[in-house]
């Protein structure tokens, strides 16, 4: 940008003599008097030029010092004095001081005139002294700035021979010497929270040294605990007042109550002398109410014996401590409103008392109880911290079992294997929740013993339990031994814990009298011999019978053919020949006749035969069925024994007949199973069993053993507790080789099934699939979730354990789980980060085992079998607010350049940083120029709140100008995540700052002094290419663009110049301008001057010196 400016000065051309000013000898002590701070003494100092005696310089300086100056001499002509000679001297100077030298080398001795003009003599105390001839003028009473009495004084020297005295006019100037006091009168409170601002602190710093202390005092922040990156201090000048001057603590960024309540640094103030001056400050830290209650005494689980009454202390205080509102409490719960309770302790400040009522455990049939406990402000519930707590109540063993009925009635048949089936479920109960297993046992009552003959089984129960009784040892139910006719048994249920508690049910069993006792003949044979031409109702000999079944009677017959041939009394067993010539001895000269003896007690199909034998001429005939025996006591059996696996070898059965063939068989359309006390169903236990028949001798098919096996009724599947306990079989033995009559024997043979260990644990529906989540940086012990297993075996086995397992990247000890109950909490404190690596779940793996876990390895059950069931757990991982944003350096530059007078939306700098935090809405950063810091920012820049582009905004009619002061811009910006205060809530502020440099554009003119500034007062005899002097000698018209560019350079010319005093016909040129450097220019005569005096204007044109012209 190129400009020109013209101005109208005026040159006076007189004949005057140069005379020494004033003005040049003031400025020659100008470091002593006036320079703020004080500057030391210029090594360049100008030398005063005196020529002369006493007359012409009667006083001149004595040897040079840095504390004493002479600024000139004034001669005064016309005055009775010579003339004032000015000195200026510092303070506080120790010893006598030398401070000017008198002119006079006569041999007179000088003087000082008292009174002094101005001040006090004593307090001076000038001495003049004589030194190898010459004499001084000495000062020797220290001086003290701060006393006013003691700042100026003026007095005269005298000389003999001389009429006119010398006057002394001596300045005491002010040095730096004292130091600074800053008051710290009043505590210094400032609310938490908010932008970086001043606060009210504002306190009182003096300096006796005034202006000269006040005007470069400077102020120094220190703290050993990185205050000076929190607080700054503000000074502040008081008009009119050079003495004092204010300062106000400022804070860089936003003061928190909970990190730090106080904090306490030292500010020094320092002046320009090393004199300074510290004191300590105490900031508080107003607490503003903005957190909730705090728990410091909770608890997460609480475990007691149920039935009786509890009472805990909990305490929560205000989050916000500088506060310390009083606290209220509260109960979130599902449960009944009459189990807990909590009251706040009067006050509030002394917490509460959470207590709960007497819990029975056993009517709720629970013993675990999830609750919150919520602590309140007590005038604004929106400040509530909730806690949950687990209530773990022990059950006590104070119930006793109890039979389902007291009293159980049947009949059965006597001797006969069967299982009891009583009209109602026979078993026992429990109440206790646990504390609920218990033995039972059969006593006799009568007859004495009779206990012998039955089972029951299983021989323990748990809480709700049927039991099954049944015969073991049926030969000793005899109806005909008339104790046994009616039996009455005692079942008793003994508390496995405490044996004192016990249950009793009676049950009467009355014996069914039935055919079960054979005929039993007085002798085995009778060998009778008698011709064969005995007669018709020839007696051929008794074979008599009797039975023991009561009100039985017994009838004898001859079995076979024979009785074509014989006849025998039914009564008495008399046997009779029946015919005549009944026998053929050619034909058949041996008979072995059968007689049989039967009862008659039961339908004929069931009745019982026996049979003695008649040697005669007599065939036998197979006509006796098969008898069975079962083993005295049911056998047991391990469930899921392998296909083939013998349970049982004990049946047995024989049958007199010489031709009998025996084989077992099971008849499973009669058989039966059960599963506490229920029927099972038959495709569960159908065929799981086969019996073989095994001959001892080989070659005697009348005696056999039955030999019971377990085979698969599926894949892998023999016997299976979970589906049947006791297994009922009905068992048949027939004689294949039957020529007449019932050709088998039947009983039910009982099996008891054992437990073991083959189900693994499943996990209950829907635990597994839980959301699980947890917040980052959690403390130890904060509860995640639960998860739950179950097992179908038996209570030996079903006692489910849990581990946890981390999978994949995930790391080690971040959770534990609680080995009984399935609670899954924070094992390190503080250590899940979700940010670094961003990590979104933890993977476990969930470990169900049902293994024995007994300290004494005799303590546990027999199957060593145990299993693992694992199940993927999934926790999801909250992310939290914690990371501060940083500004990313590398990715721009933190010193810019721009052009001034740049227009809106012009780009400086796109600022780029980095978050840690996981989440996007935390890791976002946003942008915000600080305006606070400096106001002036906001009249030129703005920045983008999304993408951080910092660019040109001149909002207040004003352009960038580097030319007036303000030739760079230091933008404070802050880097906010979580700007919009989502999630959390929390937000991270960092700063970062960006210095704009403007660059130059030509766009000032030079700025010519005003024509009174510029004037010459010359002499007619200067000759051509004479250099103007005066008082301007040169002419610089300041052009406030960049220094030393083509911006700044002026160029000067003279455009016309005209006499203003007389009158000529035309004015020569007279004057040349010259500007060698293109900052200043000078006038130059371009003649000899002579016989052109008179006042001239000279217009003069200034042109920007741009590159191209």
């Amino acid at each position: 940008m190129a400009g020109d400016a013209c101005i109208l000065v005026t040159v006076l051309l007189t004949f005057a003599t140069s005379v020494f000013g004033q003005e040049t000898a003031s400025s020659r002590c100008y470091y002593m008097t006036d320079a703020i701070p004080r500057e030391p003494k210029p090594d360049d100092l100008p030398d005063l030029e005196w020529t002369g005696g006493w007359t012409d310089w009667p006083l001149i300086p004595a040897e040079p010092r840095d504390d004493v100056c002479i600024n000139g001499w004034y001669p005064q002509l016309t005055s009775t004095s010579l003339g004032t000679i000015i000195i200026h001297m510092e303070e506080e100077i120790e010893g006598d001081v030398a401070i000017a030298k008198l002119n006079y080398d006569g041999s007179g001795t000088p003087e000082i005139v008292q009174p002094m003009v101005i001040g006090s003599f004593n307090l001076l105390s000038p001495e003049i002294r004589n030194e190898n001839g010459a004499w001084y003028l000495y000062i020797t009473n220290r001086q003290d700035y701060e006393t006013p009495t003691m700042r100026r004084y003026t007095f005269d020297v005298r000389v003999p021979d001389e009429t006119r005295a010398a006057r002394v006019s001596l300045s005491i100037e002010n040095i730096d010497d004292n130091d600074p006091i800053v008051r710290v009168l009043v505590a210094c409170q400032v609310p938490e929270l908010g932008e970086p601002r001043l606060t009210d602190c504002v306190y009182q710093v003096s300096d006796e040294d005034g202006r000269l202390s006040i005007e470069p005092m400077t102020f120094r922040l220190t703290s050993d605990r990185e205050d000076v990156l929190i607080f700054y201090v503000e000074p502040a000048h008081i008009t009119g007042d050079w003495f004092n001057m204010q300062i106000t603590i400022g804070i860089l960024s936003a003061l928190n109550f909970e990190s730090n309540p106080l904090h306490i640094f030292q500010i020094t103030a320092l002046d320009s002398w090393p004199n300074n001056h510290t004191v300590t400050v105490m900031v508080q830290v107003q607490n503003v109410e903005r957190r909730p209650p705090r728990w410091m005494e909770i608890f997460a689980v609480q475990q007691f014996d149920e039935m009786t009454e509890q009472q805990f202390q909990v305490r929560a205080i205000d989050g916000d401590t500088g506060i310390g509102k009083a606290i209220h409490y509260t109960l979130e719960t599902d449960e009944e409103e009459d189990l807990f309770f909590i009251e706040t302790l009067p006050g509030g400040h002394d917490g509460a008392i959470f207590s709960t009522a007497m819990i029975d455990v056993d009517r709720l049939r629970r013993d675990v109880f999830r609750l919150s406990l919520v602590a309140y402000k007590y005038d604004n519930v929106s400040f509530a911290t909730p806690t949950p707590v687990v209530i773990i109540v022990n059950d006590i063993n104070n119930k006793k079992p109890q039979p389902l009925q007291d009293e159980y009635t049947i009949s059965i048949m006597e001797e006969t294997p069967l299982s009891l089936n009583f009209a109602e479920l026979f078993g026992f109960y429990d109440e206790d929740l646990i504390y609920a297993q218990f033995l039972v046992e059969i006593q006799g009552e009568n007859p004495p013993g009779v206990e012998q003959a039955f089972y029951i089984a299983p021989t323990a129960g748990f809480q709700n339990q049927t039991f099954a009784i049944g015969t073991q040892d049926h030969r000793m139910l005899d109806y005909e031994d008339v104790p046994f006719q009616n039996i009455e048994l005692k079942v008793i249920a003994t508390d496995r814990d405490n044996t004192n508690f016990t249950g009793v049910a009676e049950v009467n069993v009355n014996l069914i009298n039935w055919n079960d006792e054979e005929p039993i003949f007085e002798e085995d044979q009778l060998v009778v011999k008698f011709k064969e031409t005995v007669p018709k109702d020839y007696h051929v000999g008794r074979l008599r019978a009797h039975d023991r079944d009561i009100g039985d009677s017994v009838v004898h017959s001859i079995l076979g053919n024979a009785n074509t041939f014989l006849r025998i009394d039914e009564e008495t067993g008399d046997i009779y020949v029946a015919i005549d010539d009944a026998s053929d001895y050619h034909r058949q000269n041996e008979f072995n006749i059968q007689v049989r003896a039967q009862d008659t007690m039961s339908e004929p199909e069931s009745r019982h035969t026996a049979t003695a034998q008649l040697v005669i001429e007599l065939e036998d005939v197979n006509n006796t069925p098969p008898t069975l025996r079962l083993p005295r006591v049911s056998p047991s059996v391990e469930e899921n024994v392998p296909e083939g696996f013998e349970v049982n070898r004990e049946i047995t059965a024989t049958d007199p007949d010489t031709t009998a063939y025996l084989q077992f068989e099971i008849d499973w359309d009669t058989s039966f199973a059960t599963k506490q006390g229920r029927d099972t169903n038959p495709v569960e236990f159908h065929g799981c069993v086969d019996i073989e028949t095994i001959f001892p001798n080989p070659a005697d098919t009348r005696e056999a053993v039955g030999r019971v096996v377990a085979k698969e009724i599926r894949h892998n599947v023999t016997i299976d507790f979970e589906e049947f306990e006791f297994l009922y079989l009905t068992v048949r033995v027939r004689d294949l080789h039957t020529e007449d009559g019932r050709d088998y024997d039947v009983s039910t043979f009982t099996i008891i099934i054992i437990d073991m260990n083959d189900n693994w644990p499943i996990w209950a529906s829907g635990f597994l699939n839980q959301t699980f989540s947890i917040r980052e940086r959690s403390s130890t012990g904060v509860v995640i979730g639960s998860v739950l297993a179950t097992d179908i075996d038996g209570p030996l086995y079903n006692q489910v354990r849990y581990t946890i397992i981390p999978q994949e990247d995930t790391p080690e000890g971040l959770v534990q789980i609680h080995f009984v109950t399935g609670q899954i909490t924070v094992d390190e404190n503080g250590a899940i980060d979700a940010d670094i690596p961003p990590r979104w779940h933890l993977n476990y793996t969930v470990i169900a085992s049902d293994k024995c876990f007994e300290e004494n390895e005799e303590n546990c059950p027999p199957d060593p079998v145990f299993w693992d069931t694992l199940g993927d757990n999934v926790i999801n991982i909250v992310d939290i607010n914690n990371k501060v944003p940083a500004a990313d350096l590398s990715r721009f530059n933190e010193t810019v350049y721009i052009y001034e007078n740049a227009p809106d939306f012009t780009n400086v700098v796109k600022i780029y940083s980095i978050n840690e935090d996981r989440d996007e809405i935390y890791h976002t950063v946003r942008y915000q120029i600080n305006y606070a810091v400096n106001q002036r920012l906001r009249d030129f820049f703005a920045i983008d709140l999304d993408s951080g582009q910092v660019y040109v905004e001149n909002t207040n009619n004003e352009l960038l100008d580097r030319d007036r002061g303000e030739d760079q811009h230091r933008i404070f910006i802050n880097l906010i995540d979580n700007f919009y205060s989502e999630g959390d809530g929390n937000r991270n502020v960092n700063t970062t700052e960006v210095l704009v440099i403007l660059l130059d554009e030509n766009d000032n003119a030079p700025e010519l002094p005003t024509p009174e500034e510029l004037s010459w007062s010359i002499s007619e005899n200067l000759q051509e290419g004479i250099t103007l002097d005066g008082e301007s000698d040169v002419i610089y018209a300041p052009d406030i663009d960049e220094e030393d560019t083509p911006n700044s350079h002026v160029g000067y010319a003279i455009l016309a110049m005209t006499v203003t005093n007389r009158d000529l016909d035309t004015v020569p040129r007279l004057l040349n301008m010259l500007s060698p450097n293109n900052v200043t220019g000078f006038l130059q005569t371009a003649m000899p001057l002579r016989g052109y005096w008179g006042t001239y204007d000279i217009s003069i044109l200034l042109m920007h010196q741009t590159t191209s012209e």
